[in-house]
């Protein structure tokens, strides 16, 4: 075995023919290559001893190696920017944790992840919320009609009654997502909102088989709020939100969002 550090991609069941060589370049254009332990194996590509630069090429690179493995198997994804110290390393940490690895790879089997972001539309929502309100409504008819200089309290009462109606609203529109997407899941995970007209954003553990549902489920929901709500729906993607497993000789520091 190589005495070179092995940058890791992810770990997936050891093909029953012999490993083929996957046909593309991984972080830093180095080629992925398969090492395989016992019953189980690595995407790995050869790397320096520096720490990997966490730049868009690499961190775009380090999905593609994932993604071009999906349909040929099962993958375990490991977070960017997981470095094994030398293949012997490797080898002993995926048969030292062997069942924790064949049991994250029972999770995910015939599964995909799903990311569906819901975001006001720009200049749209105000209105929404006003319109359907009538004492709204009415309060904004009459500022309108009267010099702003003698509204200035009132605008602001109106400012603070739009946004607390907006807050609900988006409680509302976010439990009307989940009631479409949720049955269709096996599991879901809340996001961090990017920004403060995001209304929703999780990704979705989804079996392969029910993926065209959740397909038409979204679809429905896009064509149903087009008039304030821009949807974004990214998949199918490594479940990194659903993996969880720690190994000892990891570089990258640890979190729930990947191995």
């Amino acid at each position: 075995m190589s005495d070179q550090a092995l940058y890791v991609y992810g770990v997936m069941a050891a093909p029953g023919e012999p490993a083929r060589a996957y046909d593309a370049d991984g972080v830093g254009g180095a080629r992925v290559r398969l090492l395989v332990a016992d019953d189980l194996a690595a995407l790995v590509s050869d790397t320096g001893t520096a720490p990997v630069q966490r730049t868009r090429r690499n961190m775009l690179a380090h999905t593609a190696v994932l993604e071009q493995a999906m349909p040929c198997a099962t993958v375990l994804p490991l977070r960017f920017g997981t470095v094994a110290p030398d293949a012997a390393a490797l080898a002993a940490c995926i048969g030292g944790n062997r069942g924790a690895f064949r049991a994250a790879l029972r999770d995910i089997d015939g599964r995909v992840e799903l990311g569906v972001k819901a975001s006001w539309k720009p200049g749209h929502v105000f209105t929404h919320v006003v319109e359907r309100d009538p004492s709204l409504r009415s309060l904004r008819d009459k500022l309108r009609s009267r010099p702003q200089g003698e509204t200035y309290y009132e605008r602001i009462e109106l400012g603070r009654r739009v946004e607390a109606a907006l807050a609900q609203l988006r409680i509302t529109e976010a439990a009307a997502i989940m009631a479409e997407l949720e049955p269709i899941a096996e599991r879901e995970a809340e996001l961090k909102p990017h920004d403060d007209d995001m209304i929703f954003n999780r990704a979705f553990l989804v079996r392969r088989a029910a993926e065209a549902a959740f397909d038409a489920a979204v679809e429905r929901m896009a064509e149903r709020c087009a008039d304030r709500i821009a949807f974004r729906y990214v998949g199918p993607v490594p479940p990194f939100n659903f993996v969880s497993l720690q190994a000892g000789w990891l570089t990258a520091p640890q979190t729930a969002g990947g191995v």
